[in-house]
């Protein structure tokens, strides 16, 4: 299992990345087979003005899926907290559709085990 973090259109100090690599590490404890993860840090001037927009993109992969995240914030930290808190999120649900479906498929095979008798 990987983690890569990047930055683009900005400076990232050693203390973001430290402070992504954290948040991100805590999501390996929601999803036991993620094999890749992959952080972008992106800085973009607002359409709004002079100010600073930035953006948290997180791609997950899980055998047989990509999970991916974007979102973005006034501050990086922000913009990192919401990302991993809405990846959080999707890591479970996925995860809960995957025993949903290994359950469904036992409880038809004891089905079909008790007719074929």
């Amino acid at each position: 299992m990987t983690i890569s973090i990047t930055g683009l259109h900005f400076e990232s100090d050693p203390k973001l990345k430290a402070y992504a690599d954290k948040k991100i590490k805590k999501l390996l404890r929601y999803h036991s087979h993620i094999t890749d993860i992959k952080v972008r840090l992106l800085s973009e001037k607002s359409h709004r003005g002079q100010e600073q927009d930035y953006y948290c993109e997180i791609t997950i992969h899980v055998p047989g899926r990509i999970l991916e995240i974007v979102d973005s914030e006034r501050a990086m930290d922000k913009a990192i907290d919401k990302a991993v808190e809405r990846m959080k999120r999707t890591l479970i649900k996925h995860k809960e559709k995957e025993v949903s479906k290994q359950h469904k498929e036992g409880v038809f095979n004891k089905l079909l085990l008790r007719f074929k008798k």
